[in-house]
């Protein structure tokens, strides 16, 4: 599990970015700019949320949380109160964010697991407060809100629900479910899904009063979920998937890529797939970073798996239909839509 997590996680011809000596590196395609950030963050990033084309955060493998108001440019740390990965960040204003992560095991002879926490702030990310922990030594590793009252958290086998902006949590395990969630996410305040390591996808129709465990019968695992205009697509290990009748069946996008770690559409014809590309070979090689794109509803793809400035994307987010923000490693790669 913790392989998923660290990977966890255009249009035609995209090149791959020359290098630069300066701090970040640009680079142009027909349907997008790509700016690759360093940053002055030495953990690795595991979540990332903008505001706007200025105001975001970023979270942590050793519990850091990070925000800044200069389009990434810059960053400061901000106390999170732990130490253990912050997995996943959301806002629902400028000022009252969430924020939720945790760790189930732990090394050496009589150490107890840290389990899983949920973060709030109340004053656009100065100070945070642990609201809550699970009965369970889970990890949570996503957040979604529908309103600024109602949210939900996922992770190993529990979803847990609030409908008073964070005060008081519902927990609902899910049982024999037998992987681990990944990623949740509503299509609507009714509608619902949570997207497993391993072939599952569980839904909600009633906003989360019930949930059912749905399987295509594969071997791959899910990652990531993107809704726009009454479609859906998912990613992960194999090839994407959509449905186009809320989740009531999916179809494989045969052309689409593989190790899809991150996904998103600005309609429900164009959108953009990040992840892991080409393993540059030998014993102590890595993986390079996927960029792709689709503007037929992902009948099509182009791109390149040979993006050789940072590797696989983990985690992306979109504040407007033209400006994005990615995660590999400790960088950030800032996409602009053209």
């Amino acid at each position: 599990m913790k392989h998923i997590y660290k990977l966890f996680l255009l249009f035609a011809f995209l090149p791959a970015c020359r290098k630069s000596n300066k701090n970040d590196a640009k680079d142009s395609a027909p349907c997008l700019q790509t700016t690759f950030l360093a940053t002055n963050i030495s953990e690795g990033l595991q979540s990332v949320f903008f505001l706007n084309g200025k105001d975001g955060f970023v979270t942590g493998s050793d519990g850091g949380i990070y925000k800044t108001t200069d389009s990434a440019k810059s960053w400061i740390l901000l106390h999170s109160t732990v130490q253990v990965p912050v997995r996943d960040i959301f806002f629902v204003d400028s000022s009252t964010g969430f924020a939720v992560g945790g760790s189930n095991s732990c090394g050496g002879s009589g150490c107890t697991p840290y389990g899983g926490f949920i973060l709030r702030t109340v004053n656009g990310g100065q100070t945070w407060e642990n609201i809550f922990i699970p009965s369970k030594k889970i990890e949570i590793s996503s957040l979604y809100f529908v309103s600024k009252t109602s949210g939900f958290c996922a992770g190993d086998n529990m979803i847990l629900k609030t409908t008073d902006g964070g005060a008081t949590w519902n927990e609902y395990e899910i049982s024999s479910l037998g992987t681990k969630m990944m990623k949740i996410s509503f299509t609507d305040p009714q509608n619902g899904f949570v997207i497993c390591a391993f072939d599952k996808i569980i839904r909600t129709k009633n906003g989360g009063s019930t949930w059912e465990i749905t399987s295509r019968n594969k071997t791959t695992g899910y990652y990531y979920l993107s809704a726009s205009n009454g479609s859906i697509y998912i990613s992960g290990q194999g090839k994407v998937i959509k449905s186009v009748n809320g989740g009531n069946t999916w179809n494989e996008l045969v052309n689409s890529p593989s190790d899809i770690y991150a996904i998103h559409f600005i309609n429900r014809d164009r959108g953009f797939g990040f992840g892991r590309g080409n393993y540059s070979g030998g014993d102590w090689g890595t993986y390079y970073e996927a960029i792709y794109c689709t503007n037929d509803g992902g009948i099509s793809w182009n791109g390149s798996r040979d993006i050789k400035e940072i590797g696989p994307i983990l985690a992306v987010s979109f504040p407007t239909d033209k400006i994005g923000y990615a995660t590999s490693g400790n960088k950030i790669c800032r996409v602009t839509v053209q």
